[in-house]
């Protein structure tokens, strides 16, 4: 009993699947005939005029990647001198805007415009060879 009525479900499915679809192929094509047709958009021109539908928003974060910091190395401090970005400078010289303030023994102070910042000297590397000239 149950070996026949698989075998006619299988039988009616098979009907349906292959039988005359022939309503359906037709909508089918005339879905194909109508997508396959040539559209005509706005031409070129128009869209040019179109102003930019999209907002733009420009963040302070944005803004303020345009402007560099100058960025400062102190390469050695000797007496009332100091090596800054490869320059020797005294207490009172100008650097990229900013004046020499405080030679300290293993820092300077560096000022100007509300701005103060202070340079320390590296700590020796271990592995770092030092020879004299």
């Amino acid at each position: 009993m149950k070996k026949s009525f698989c075998i006619a479900a299988i039988l009616v499915g098979t009907v349906n699947l292959f039988g005359d679809n022939s309503a359906n192929i037709a909508n089918h094509d005339k879905y194909f005939n109508e997508i396959n047709e040539v559209r005509i958009g706005i031409p070129d021109e128009e869209i040019d005029r179109l102003s930019n539908p999209f907002a733009v928003i420009q963040t302070a974060a944005v803004v303020a990647s345009n402007t560099t910091e100058p960025t400062f190395q102190l390469n050695a401090i000797v007496e009332n001198r100091v090596k800054i970005n490869n320059s020797w400078l005294k207490q009172g010289s100008l650097i990229n805007g900013l004046r020499v303030t405080a030679i300290k023994q293993k820092s300077v102070v560096l000022g100007g415009d509300n701005k103060r910042l202070e340079l320390f000297l590296r700590e020796k590397n271990e592995n770092s060879i030092i020879t004299a000239n």
